[in-house]
């Protein structure tokens, strides 16, 4: 496979990923057409809408970096494709995940899930930036090894924090959806910003 048909399959996938996950935000019944009706309408949608607009954002996170990553690769290799065919497949789950959240957001056992999914969707994408920056020569390796070594060190933190989360909903569920909120704006946006400063 070559990286442009990686490129146009990954970016395919998570369209399809963001558009199933639209399609999980059904248009709420109102008993009438008074404002009372319309206002109950939306509160009863808001928790899957908030859930939605979640994962959008975490979805567009992993889009963003796998971008950056893909886009500073050279050539593939066969352990290249299926490190991005995990990463899709664990992307994949985040539409069922986010409807069963919606309507069960109190729920240690479903709420766990979400953490879960981070994390393995993490392992995924940073299995797959190791391989090509630190175990291989298919990206350009203009790294120091302080820098592969910090990355590796808040890659671990990461998915310490998510573990921890899937724990820490069976004892408080809304310890855990804190954690899972500020996370992206923890790790993932500074990265973002840093990656933005090197372009």
């Amino acid at each position: 496979m070559t990286k442009s048909r990686l490129e146009a399959f990954s970016d395919g996938m998570f369209a399809i990923i963001l558009t199933i996950l639209v399609l999980e935000l059904h248009v709420p019944e109102l008993e009438n057409n008074s404002f009372a009706a319309f206002s109950a309408g939306l509160i009863e949608l808001a928790p899957k809408f908030f859930a939605f607009l979640f994962s959008f954002f975490i979805i567009a996170i992993f889009w963003v970096n796998h971008h950056h990553i893909i886009h500073q690769i050279k050539i593939v290799d066969t352990k290249l494709l299926w490190y991005n065919i995990g990463l899709l497949f664990f992307s994949s789950l985040f539409p069922f995940i986010t409807a069963f959240i919606g309507d069960y957001m109190m729920n240690p056992f479903v709420v766990a899930l979400y953490p879960l999914n981070m994390a393995l969707s993490s392992v995924m994408i940073n299995a797959l930036w190791k391989h090509a920056f630190v175990d291989s020569n298919l990206a350009p390796n203009n790294l120091t090894a302080e820098e592969k070594q910090k990355r590796l060190t808040r890659d671990r933190m990461a998915l310490f924090l998510n573990l921890a989360s899937v724990a820490l909903a069976f004892v408080w569920v809304p310890i855990t959806l804190f954690i899972m909120a500020v996370m992206p704006f923890a790790f993932v946006i500074p990265e973002f910003l840093a990656n933005k400063k090197e372009e």
